[in-house]
């Protein structure tokens, strides 16, 4: 078997994430789909003028794992030894996490780590508890970013380029 970090140098964690979901769905394990954010074009004639984001979107990816449990995630990449900056979040995600959670949606982030080359899960539960944390402590050093210890290792897996539902123990 290949060295995963090394099979996949270069390629962009969102790409190695829709590999994954292409596996996951040939495989007939899941079918997970990368949401588009709406956007509104501006036009003068046929010319684009200008564009920008409609609305605030909920997480990049959503879709269902069988047997019928929902899933829906955010991609981040962090530079960070430490860990992933809440920093990286957007306060609307946070929300939307919530309110899935609420519903028994299984939500959670993927982190790639740029200078471990090394890819993480964190549960959806921890990242609004470490984001609560943060914002009851806010300009206090060390309550700014969720510690990788606190992460779950994803690597590549039975032929899936990066099986990121084995981290979820579903």
């Amino acid at each position: 078997m290949k060295n995963y970090n090394m099979a996949n140098k270069g390629m962009g964690f969102e790409k190695e994430v829709e590999r994954a979901n292409e596996d996951y769905r040939y495989r007939k394990i899941a079918n997970i789909q990368k949401i588009s954010t709406p956007w509104k074009v501006i036009r003068r004639g046929k010319q684009i003028v200008s564009a920008f984001p409609e609305g605030k979107s909920t997480l990049d990816f959503r879709g269902t794992v069988k047997p019928g449990i929902s899933i829906s995630f955010d991609c981040k990449e962090s530079e960070d030894k430490r860990g992933l900056p809440l920093a990286h979040i957007a306060p609307h995600q946070i929300e939307y996490m919530r309110d899935a959670m609420d519903f028994e949606e299984t939500t959670f982030i993927l982190c790639y780590m740029k200078k471990m080359d090394k890819r993480f899960l964190i549960p959806g539960t921890k990242v609004t508890g470490y984001w609560d944390r943060w914002q009851m402590n806010k300009g206090k050093r060390g309550y700014n970013f969720i510690p990788m210890e606190e992460m779950r290792e994803i690597r590549s897996r039975k032929g899936i380029v990066l099986d990121y539902l084995e981290g979820l123990n579903l």
